[in-house]
């Protein structure tokens, strides 16, 4: 289109500045469009564009005029697929699930008429979408993805047909057909890189969707990547709900492959950036902090964050980890059983996460034939969904059920297992456990060797109930500060201010205030002379 002709077409003008990107122009030219015409169309285009503004407010209140704008030109498809955005976002943007069905039936009243419409595919869509994130019932999401997926296909809407596959894709894969999903998700990704998508944030959903895919079959290194390329894609575009989700991802990656420190960094710095917004996305990014505090030992301060994801799965998880962790059997598995009741067998990734915590409480509480049962089910998930990631819960889960003798055998298959997966911290922890199983077995060299290899795998957590237990079992003295305090104490030793050291280390001022804190408290001073004292009697400097 042409310079002229975009200057006499303001409607395409504003269209064309939401197609690539620039979200204010795009929203003066909508805004302008609503005063001049009132047209609903406009209001459709300036809530698209404060949807990736991340202004819950306007992008619901705008979606709300277009809709009200299509039912007085008696336009009931146009108003249907409103209302259809609606369903997801309402939820999306915290007004709950209520708020969503609604929308959503309200959507299916008016496309009765039109059973054949495109717009139908677009509602299917948006009932896979809400009943995957939000209900997560992965067996019926994939019934409306499907449909999606089959409706876009038959009327050539190229959007619709992929954003249908990669959401079939994401619930064949939490229904453990992990090979069937994955190539699904592959072949839109695939096809969104390349440009087919015409929408941004399908194309952006679509990436994310793998992400969490790889994620839940244990695919970290898969996951790493499309992590890296989506970040860049949103820092290219600008496109901030997608860099927050992709980085979520990236941060629950780094915590799995035990790389604490930059998890830490990039989880402080989400929290940060969500605290204004409204999107039920920022639960995740407090249920991973949550689990990193946990894992750190730092059970208050995880017990604070996670009761704000009180009803997500992960948190329940790590909710009754934390009650394992600190002796209360009796609660953890309190938690597990409810959880239990709610997870259906056939989502297979989601129920694995739950046996695995809930085979220990189990144990813990001596009721050791309900424990065995709950680990025969994840073996035999483990079975039919044959990943490193599972065969090693499953090895886990069937040690701890096993007599002295078999313990050394299945643990070692959980290392090997979890160490092929990259789950670092999953691989310390069986060590540990395999270690004791060691010494049980009068093996004592045997068990200081797996205590050692744990202790270097939990290195950046030094204060750690995993790292202190690793001490303990060697006979050595755990360092009190992670590797990255330990740089940020050699450089404020040099004398730099903490500005000067977020240059240094390429990170923000903030994360080195909240490293220079810790520091103060591992080494129990109040002074950055005192740090520096303490740098350079430890040769640091």
């Amino acid at each position: 289109m042409t310079d002229e002709v975009m200057v006499d077409d303001p409607a395409a003008s504003a269209n064309a500045a939401l197609r690539a990107g620039r979200w204010q122009e795009a929203r003066e030219a909508f805004g302008a469009l609503v005063e001049s015409t009132g047209d609903p169309a406009a209001y459709d285009g300036l809530a698209q564009v404060a949807w990736w503004m991340d202004d819950a407010d306007a992008a619901l209140g705008a979606r709300e005029a277009a809709y009200r704008g299509y039912r007085a030109l008696d336009d009931p498809r146009a108003a249907a697929r409103a209302a259809a955005s609606l369903g997801y976002d309402s939820v999306l943007f915290g007004r709950g699930l209520a708020v969503g069905r609604g929308w959503l039936a309200r959507a299916g009243d008016l496309l009765r008429e039109t059973p054949a419409a495109v717009e139908v595919g677009w509602l299917e869509l948006r009932r896979a979408e809400l009943i995957l994130n939000a209900e997560h019932d992965a067996r019926a999401g994939l019934v409306h993805a499907e449909a999606a997926h089959r409706i876009g296909r038959e009327s050539r809407a190229t959007d619709l047909e992929l954003a249908g596959q990669a959401l079939a894709g994401l619930a064949r894969v939490h229904l453990g057909d992990v090979d069937t999903g994955m190539a699904m998700l592959d072949g839109t990704a695939a096809a969104a890189t390349a440009g087919d998508l015409d929408d941004l944030m399908w194309t952006g959903k679509s990436l994310c969707w793998l992400i969490s895919a790889c994620q839940a079959a244990g695919d970290l290194s898969r996951a790493a990547s499309w992590c890296d390329r989506v970040a860049d894609l949103s820092l290219r575009r600008e496109l901030a709900p997608l860099f927050t989700a992709c980085r979520t991802q990236y941060a629950s990656v780094l915590l799995a492959q035990g790389e604490c420190t930059q998890a830490e960094d990039v989880l402080s710095d989400l929290v940060q950036r969500t605290r204004e917004s409204r999107r039920v996305s920022g639960l995740d990014v407090v249920t991973q902090l949550g689990e990193l505090r946990r894992r750190q030992g730092r059970y208050e301060e995880a017990e604070t964050l996670l009761a704000q994801a009180e009803f997500e799965t992960e948190s329940t998880i790590a909710r009754a980890r934390i009650r394992l962790d600190r002796g209360d059997p009796e609660q953890a598995w309190e938690l597990m059983t409810r959880l239990l009741t709610t997870v259906p067998g056939d989502q297979r990734l989601t129920r694995a996460r739950v046996l695995s915590a809930a085979v220990p409480a189990a144990v813990a509480l001596g009721r050791r034939d309900e424990a065995a049962q709950l680990a025969e089910e994840l073996r035999t998930i483990a079975e039919a969904v044959p990943t490193d990631s599972l065969k090693a819960a499953a090895s886990a889960t069937a040690a701890w059920v096993a007599d002295e003798i078999a313990r050394v055998d299945l643990w070692t298959d959980a290392v090997r297992h979890a160490s092929r997966a990259g789950l670092r911290f999953d691989e310390a922890d069986y060590r540990l456990e395999l270690a004791t199983a060691h010494a049980a077995n009068g093996s004592p060299e045997a068990s200081r060797e797996q205590a050692r290899r744990a202790a270097e795998l939990l290195a950046a957590m030094p204060t750690s109930p995993g790292y202190l237990r690793a001490g303990r079992l060697t006979g050595t003295s755990p360092s009190p500060l992670t590797a990255r305090q330990r740089d940020v104490l050699q450089l404020l030793a040099q004398g730099m201010s903490n500005d000067q050291i977020a240059r240094a280390l390429v990170v923000s001022p903030h994360t080195v205030h909240r490293h220079v804190a810790n520091i103060f408290e591992a080494l129990g001073v109040t002074s950055r002379a005192a740090a520096a004292a303490y740098a350079v009697r430890n040769g640091l400097v």
